[in-house]
């Protein structure tokens, strides 16, 4: 794999901002890179579903492996990343009736429980969570042969973060984002057809924000075959971590995400900042936010 290295650009990234962090594409691959030293995450997460739908069709988790301890919610979790490390995953679901709900959920608790196991045998690293990943993936797939579940699918985008280090993986356009030193940066890079057509130059970034197919995701969770993007961050004291669906980032743009949720404000308050933001600005789809901080 490709590891993610910070840097400041000016003629990369999404045309939301210059000179931000930037870390990615993520690519396929493997890492096995020591983790070093441990520290201490700092998480709180929440979801709502929106002004407009019905349902709520997305999910998150936010888990210490070596205890197998679930955040359960309340106040932010605090975790040492020392033993099994700690795992973060948002995942946005579709499919008709109830199906998302079902896909986004089986996901997270398939790649938590995937994952739990994984580190009673060895340490965990990037791989592992690729290879869990791609074990839900098929979860997800069999689930979906119900007839009332065809068609079912669901993003999902993950943090491990063992000692210093943070291996993300990614499945469709759920996003992460790195804070650090008061400006952000997009760690994942969407699996999406307007994406694609950004990268081949063929549509601007703002193109792509105004496009109706800006929807179309190349790939999801319960495909019979999926490939797993995956890479690594270094990560500092300080350094915070954006893990969310779109139905914050088709809303409000990057630039007033960092302004809200840079350190050293209140995990929870930027939290509910995030989401009541995008109340105001309409909130057409579900929104999740997991905001975590590295100490």
């Amino acid at each position: 794999m490709a590891e993610c290295t910070c840097e400041s650009v000016s003629d990369k990234g999404d045309g939301r901002g210059d000179s931000t962090p930037h870390c990615g594409p993520l690519r396929a691959g493997h890492d096995a890179a020591m983790s070093g030293s441990g520290c201490v995450v700092r998480a709180f997460g929440q979801t709502d579903v929106g002004l407009v739908r019905e349902a709520n069709e997305d999910s998150f988790t936010m888990a210490e492996l070596s205890k197998a301890q679930r955040w359960q919610g309340g106040a932010a979790a605090e975790w040492s990343t020392t033993e099994a490390g700690v795992l973060l995953v948002v995942s946005d679901g579709m499919g008709g009736a109830k199906a998302g709900e079902v896909a986004s959920a089986l996901s997270v608790d398939a790649v938590l429980g995937g994952m739990v196991r994984a580190v009673r045998e060895k340490a965990a690293d990037g791989d592992t969570l690729r290879r869990v990943i791609e074990m839900a993936s098929e979860k997800v797939h069999e689930a979906g042969k119900r007839p009332d579940r065809r068609g079912m699918g669901a993003t999902l985008t993950a943090a491990l973060v063992v000692g210093h280090t943070a291996y993300v993986a990614q499945i469709g356009d759920s996003r992460m984002y790195l804070l650090r030193g008061g400006r952000i940066g997009q760690v994942t890079h969407d699996q999406s057809y307007v994406q694609m057509l950004v990268d081949a130059g063929v549509m601007t970034p703002e193109e792509a924000e105004a496009s109706p197919r800006k929807n179309i995701i190349l790939q999801v969770m319960g495909q019979q075959t999926v490939r797993v993007a995956l890479g690594r961050i270094s990560l500092k004291t300080g350094d915070r971590l954006l893990l969310c669906s779109d139905g914050l980032t088709n809303v409000v743009d990057d630039n007033t995400i960092n302004a809200i949720a840079k350190p050293p404000g209140d995990l929870a308050k930027a939290s509910n900042a995030l989401v009541r933001l995008t109340k105001e600005g309409g909130a057409p789809d579900n929104v999740t936010v997991i905001l975590a901080e590295v100490a």
